[in-house]
């Protein structure tokens, strides 16, 4: 995702009440291909470490809160990853559409961050309604989960099953 400098107090408040300003802070991450190749065949099942030439290795959700800055010591989140009508909820939680048809943008349960990054990409007008600010967030929040830690192969887009967690955003004090 191309750096997107947030300006709006509002967000940056919401994205470190839920707890994300470490994905905030972190730069992109680039996929190494050559690493991850080279760790797949160090990968051993059985004992789910990387056999390394210095010894054993694995990656614990310490790691992640060290190198993300995200808390770990909260309720595991846990939820379908279907939903239904995936355009739909895009225009409650993002305001805006997918049209049905258009496979691009919307690909099975994926979304592609570019029309993420688009939408935050403009500046909140300075009359946004509440729910206009949380769609802005979420969306902000969306597109960072996207590039910083739930990417897929194609590197392109997010899956939306996130979104369901992002639902509360407006309950938030």
């Amino acid at each position: 995702m191309e750096h997107i400098s947030m300006q709006d107090n509002q967000v940056i408040d919401i994205i470190k009440l839920v707890g994300l300003k470490g994905l905030f802070t972190a730069p992109s991450r680039e996929i190494d291909h050559g690493l991850i190749l080279a760790l797949v065949e160090r990968w051993r099942l059985e004992t789910h470490t990387f056999h390394l030439p210095h010894g054993e290795m694995s990656i614990t959700l310490q790691d992640v809160e060290v190198i993300f800055g995200l808390p770990i010591d909260y309720e595991v989140l846990v939820g379908p990853t279907t939903m239904g009508e995936w355009s739909q909820l895009c225009v409650e939680l993002l305001g805006f559409g997918v049209p049905r048809n258009d496979n691009k943008t919307l690909a099975g349960q994926r979304i592609l961050i570019s029309p993420l990054v688009e939408r935050i990409a403009e500046p909140l007008s300075h009359d946004a309604t509440e729910i206009q600010i949380h769609q802005y967030a979420q969306c902000y929040i969306l597109a960072l989960l996207g590039d910083k830690i739930f990417m897929d192969k194609s590197r392109d887009r997010v899956h939306l099953m996130f979104l369901e967690f992002l639902w509360n955003l407006r309950d938030l004090p």
